[in-house]
């Protein structure tokens, strides 16, 4: 059996980290770079699996919301309060509306009045002066009734009430805030 000395026995490279390389080397910097790439595509993993429920869900409220309204037939939502104030009658079935400038920091346009009130079957004219400084419409889908305002001018429509009900009345161009109601009787 030989004997060998411990010096000899022992290999540099086996035990000892070179001058310089106390990372563990190249390898030992991908450690810690496959670890954060690793972390990072969980992350984005789990982000994008949140926002795709998140977004199926909102779907499904939407089409909930779509299928409710589709239900009402035209009829005016539930909104904080009455839209454009007291109910208004046609008089001699005529009845004067406008929309007004906007003004300088507000942000909902406006139906003057809002509330409308007819008789079914009624013969109605409506005479809408549009004083602000941008187009708007009008549009009524149960009688078919739909105009653009232009700016400036006083439109006239005509139309015979529907059955009774509550209905909305609304711009197409500013749908979200450019609503009204009208209730016949």
């Amino acid at each position: 059996m030989q004997q060998h000395s411990l010096k000899e026995r022992t290999r540099p490279h086996d035990h000892e980290v070179p001058e310089g390389d106390q990372g563990g080397g190249q390898g030992g910097a991908r450690a810690p770079l496959a670890l954060i790439v690793v972390l990072a595509v969980l992350a984005l993993v789990s982000t994008v699996g949140w926002i795709t429920t998140a977004g199926r869900s909102g779907q499904a409220d939407r089409t909930a919301a779509a299928a409710q309204a589709a239900a009402a037939h035209n009829q005016v939502p539930h909104t904080h309060g009455p839209p454009g104030g007291p109910l208004v009658a046609p008089k001699d079935g005529v009845l004067a509306m406008r929309v007004d400038e906007l003004p300088k920091f507000a942000v909902n346009f406006e139906w003057k009045p809002g509330n409308l009130l007819f008789a079914a079957g009624q013969p109605v004219t409506l005479k809408i002066a549009n004083n602000d400084t941008m187009q708007h419409n009008f549009t009524f889908k149960p009688v078919k009734a739909a105009k653009n305002l232009r700016v400036g001018t006083t439109t006239t429509i005509s139309f015979t009430a529907p059955k009774p009900g509550t209905y909305r009345f609304y711009c197409k161009y500013h749908l979200q805030m450019m609503q009204g109601a009208i209730t016949v009787r």
